[in-house]
């Protein structure tokens, strides 16, 4: 369950309050070819500030094996190109259980509340390891939002979910038909049982960006998975 939450989470965008000027986007994930799930992405962010929230749903054959809702939040401050969140949470619906997650933040640390709490096991990440980390729907607003055409193909962030450190690097650009796709890795650094990693630390991503008036907007993730390839469109 932690791998395919962390593949799930990697793609998953936001759905947040309608204060100021949101913007909404629904997406479509697909894996091995069939669509598992839909995604809502409202965005609210300015200069200084964002907020942000997100919902998954499974949905088709694997809605039918096992229904599962993500309802994510987070906020924090903005500062050009980087974001430092404040407060994160995750709430899990899978029909049989429910589980909530809070991640308080506190000079680049964050404390973690609920059942991921990251000084459990002898393999934890420590707070060396994470500091610099944001939270997991942070890092993919980061990818994900409209962005200016200079500030494509330029991310390397680390992220921390209370439980499981990460890294989202897209660094090389590769201009297609008026369109630009940021290519790179989805990278496993801590946290996570020697066995897990025997699966694989290391994941190549890409996401296609078009333009939409004066700004660049993500189309498209490629992403693969210790089950295989997976893929979210924009609706």
């Amino acid at each position: 369950m932690h791998a395919i939450r962390a593949q799930v989470l990697l793609m998953v965008l936001c759905w947040l309050p309608t204060t100021g000027m949101a913007e909404q986007s629904r997406f479509a994930l697909r894996a091995l070819g069939v669509k598992v799930g839909e995604l809502v992405l409202v965005s609210d962010l300015n200069a200084s500030r964002y907020v942000v929230e997100g919902q998954l749903t499974t949905t088709g054959l694997a809605g039918a094996i096992k229904r599962v809702r993500f309802v994510l939040e987070a906020q924090g401050r903005r500062k050009g190109a980087r974001f430092i969140p404040s407060l994160y949470v995750e709430d899990m619906d899978t029909g049989r259980r429910i589980s909530r997650v809070r991640l308080d933040y506190r000079n680049g640390i964050a404390r973690a509340s609920g059942p991921k709490i990251s000084d459990r096991s002898n393999y934890a990440v420590t707070d060396a390891q994470q500091r610099g980390a944001v939270d997991p729907l942070t890092g993919i607003f980061m990818v994900l939002r409209d962005q200016n055409p200079t500030e494509l193909c330029t991310l390397r962030q680390k992220l921390f979910d209370g439980e499981r450190l990460t890294e989202i690097a897209l660094t090389r650009q590769i201009d297609e038909n008026g369109g630009v796709r940021c290519v790179g890795t989805f990278t496993r650094l801590a946290g996570y049982p020697p066995g897990d990693l025997r699966t694989g630390s290391r994941f190549p991503v890409s996401v296609t960006y078009e333009p939409a008036g004066s700004v660049m907007r993500a189309t498209r993730v490629e992403a693969q998975t210790i089950y295989g390839p997976a893929v979210v469109l924009r609706k």
